[in-house]
C-alpha cells in the first residue's frame, strides 16, 4: 500500500510540474522579430535582430516584466517586403502583443497595413522620409526633419549653399530628396543636380564630370548598400577629395564604412554623415555599452538603427510595466509616455504621432577611419513627419 501511494505521489508531481511548466510557457509575453535572416538586406538587418536578442536577454536576466519571460518569436523576411507582410500576419495569429523589424520603407508600408488592421504594434528603428504617421508604428529613428534640417543648416553654415544629390533610385532616397528640393524654395538653398541609380549600382555613367562641371559645395548622398563603395572609389579617382566638394551622407553609418574602409582606407577621410547616434558613443560607459560587452565575445560596431532598436526595447518594456494587461492597445495607451535618459542624452516618443524626440549628431570620418562628432544639436529636436510645406495626403 505505502509503494502504491509513493508511486501516485510522484505521478501526481510530474503532473503538476508539467501543468505549472505549460502554465509558464503559456504566460510568456510574446514579441516579433521581423527581419530578413536571408536575401540582400540580411547583412544590414542581422545585427538588429541581435541586439534585440541581446535586449530581451537583459531583460529577462533581471526578472522578466512581471515575472513573466520576454519570448522573441521570429520570422525570416527575405529582403522581400511582401514577405514581411506574410510575416507580419503570421506572428500577429501566434499571439505577439507588438513587432520589432523592417529595414526598408517598402516593407515597413506593408507592415503597416497589417498592424493597423488588427491593432498591433511595429516598433521601426531606421532613419525614413517621413509624409506618414501610423497610431501603430513607433517611429524610433530620425524623421526627415530631424536628419535633413541640421545637414542643411550645417552646409550652408560651412560650406555654401550649393548642393548636388545623388541617391539610390527608391522610396526613401527620392522623399528626401523631394524634402530637400522643397526646402530649397524657401531659403537660399540652390540644388544643383539630382541623380538615381539603382540599388548596388556600380556604374555612376557621367555623374562625375556633371558633379566637376556644376561645382557644388557639398553632395547629399542617400545611397544605400554597396553602391557606396564603388561612389567614393569614382570619386577619388576623379580627383574629387572631401576639401574640395564633401560628401553629407544621410544612409551611410558604421557598418557601411568599415566595408568602404577595407577597399581603400583614406578613401572616406574627411567626409561626413548626420545619425541620432554614432558608434564612438559608445565609448562612454552606459547600459546599452555595458550590455554589449555583457553579451557579446568581441567588440561590436554599433549603427544608429542598432542602438534605436535597443531603444525600443526599453520603450516596450516601459510601457508594459506600466499597463493593467499585456495587450497591444495597453502598449500604444502608454507607450506615449514613455521616455530614456541614457548618457545625458533624452529620448521620449511624442504623444500625437508616436516619433521619438532625439538629439542629432553629424560625424567627420577621421583617419582612423571612425567618425568623431563635429557638430550636435543643443537641444533635443521635435519631429515633424508631416513638414510645415506640405500637405499631409502627399
Amino acid at each position: 500500500m505505502k509503494f502504491f501511494i509513493i508511486i501516485f505521489s510522484v505521478i501526481t508531481f510530474i503532473i503538476v510540474s508539467m501543468f505549472v511548466f505549460v502554465q509558464t510557457k503559456e504566460e510568456n509575453i510574446k514579441i516579433g522579430l521581423l527581419y530578413s535572416a536571408s536575401g540582400t538586406m540580411s547583412t544590414n538587418e542581422k545585427p538588429l535582430s541581435d541586439v534585440l536578442r541581446a535586449a530581451v536577454w537583459q531583460i529577462n536576466r533581471e526578472g522578466g516584466l512581471f515575472g513573466r519571460e520576454v519570448e522573441i518569436i521570429e520570422f525570416d523576411g527575405k529582403s522581400d517586403s511582401k514577405e514581411f507582410k506574410k510575416g507580419a500576419k503570421e506572428l500577429i495569429d501566434k499571439g505577439v502583443v507588438s513587432i520589432f523589424g523592417c529595414w526598408t520603407s517598402a516593407s515597413r508600408k506593408e507592415v503597416k497595413e497589417v498592424v493597423e488592421a488588427a491593432n498591433n504594434v511595429l516598433f521601426y528603428p531606421l532613419q525614413y522620409e517621413g509624409f506618414e504617421s501610423s497610431p501603430n508604428i513607433v517611429y524610433l529613428g530620425l524623421s526627415a526633419n530631424q536628419q535633413i534640417n541640421p545637414t542643411i543648416d550645417f552646409i550652408r553654415t560651412n560650406f555654401g549653399n550649393n548642393v548636388y544629390l545623388v541617391g539610390s533610385d527608391y522610396i526613401y532616397p527620392k522623399a528626401a530628396n523631394f524634402y530637400i528640393n522643397e526646402l530649397s524654395k524657401l531659403t537660399d538653398l540652390n540644388v544643383l543636380g539630382e541623380r538615381y541609380f539603382v540599388l548596388d549600382s556600380k556604374d555612376f555613367k557621367d555623374l562625375f564630370k556633371d558633379i566637376k562641371s556644376k561645382k557644388p559645395d557639398a553632395i547629399i548622398n542617400t545611397l544605400n548598400g554597396d553602391s557606396n563603395i564603388e561612389f567614393f572609389k569614382k570619386l577619388k579617382e576623379h580627383g574629387i577629395s572631401s576639401s574640395d566638394i564633401p560628401v553629407i551622407s544621410l544612409s551611410l553609418d558604421e557598418a557601411s564604412l568599415s566595408k568602404i574602409s577595407a577597399n581603400d582606407n583614406n578613401v572616406m577621410y574627411g567626409h561626413y554623415a548626420t545619425w541620432g547616434y554614432f558608434d564612438i558613443m559608445n565609448k562612454s560607459r552606459n547600459e546599452f555599452s555595458t550590455l554589449l560587452k555583457d553579451r557579446f565575445e568581441k567588440d561590436v560596431v554599433v549603427t544608429d538603427a542598432m542602438f534605436s532598436i535597443y531603444l525600443g526595447a526599453q520603450l516596450f518594456k516601459q510601457a508594459i510595466l506600466k499597463s493593467k494587461k499585456i495587450t497591444p492597445e495597453e502598449i500604444l495607451k502608454n507607450i506615449k509616455r514613455a521616455s530614456l535618459n541614457i548618457s545625458d542624452n533624452i529620448y521620449y516618443v511624442d504623444s500625437m504621432n508616436k516619433h521619438l524626440h532625439r538629439n542629432v549628431f553629424i560625424g567627420k570620418v577621421s583617419t582612423q577611419n571612425q567618425f568623431d562628432i563635429v557638430w550636435q544639436s543643443t537641444q533635443i529636436i521635435n519631429p515633424q513627419p508631416y513638414p510645415l510645406f506640405k500637405e499631409r495626403a502627399f
